[in-house]
């Protein structure tokens, strides 16, 4: 789940929860956000075009969705990074 994953300072996985299955919107092949997930926002560091994204559980790194996202996402200092219920993460 960690590989090729954005890292810039202020930088962290977001939590999404699930509990009442509202956290995803699941379409054939594809998945978007029920709500906005924030991530925190770029203060330093490399930025760039987060691309690709995964969905997976807080324990033992399990992952259960990878894809493409669409929109891309350009991550720049000064921005807050977000998915939103238009975002879609296309499974690849």
């Amino acid at each position: 789940q960690s590989t090729n994953e954005i890292n810039y300072t202020g930088y962290a996985r977001a939590t999404v929860t699930r509990a009442d299955g509202s956290g995803w919107v699941v379409t054939d092949n594809s998945v978007s956000p029920a709500g906005n997930i924030t991530f925190g926002r770029m203060t330093g560091g490399v930025g760039g075009i987060a691309t690709h994204a995964s969905v997976g559980t807080g324990v033992g790194n399990k992952m259960l969705y990878k894809g493409a996202i669409t929109p891309n996402i350009t991550i720049i200092t000064g921005k807050t990074p977000r998915l939103t219920p238009g975002s879609v993460i296309t499974e690849s």
